[in-house]
């Protein structure tokens, strides 16, 4: 399972309210915070504001995107790791 600057950008600009973040069955998508007990086993990776406190409101580069993506594939793909540095 990998993360790509595209989920994070469709984190960021999706109509879903609460939106979540996260990898269910193999396979990141965005979810309502209210529909997360609707996905059994799904691990969370972040949410819209958790990402927004970080990064602030601005368009992100294509370069700073895949940073994200990376970052938050390797804290969610090693369970053993200490978890990224934010949120603060």
């Amino acid at each position: 399972m990998a993360i790509t600057g595209r989920d994070i950008e469709r984190l960021l600009y999706t109509d879903t309210p609460d939106p979540i973040l996260v990898v269910h069955n193999g396979s990141p998508e965005i979810v309502a915070a209210a529909e997360l007990g609707r996905r059994p086993g799904a691990v969370v990776v972040c949410s819209r504001s958790e990402l927004l406190r970080r990064v602030g409101e601005r368009d992100l580069t294509e370069g700073e995107l895949a940073a994200l993506a990376v970052e938050l594939t390797t804290s969610t793909g090693r369970p053993e790791s200490p978890p990224p540095a934010w949120p603060a």
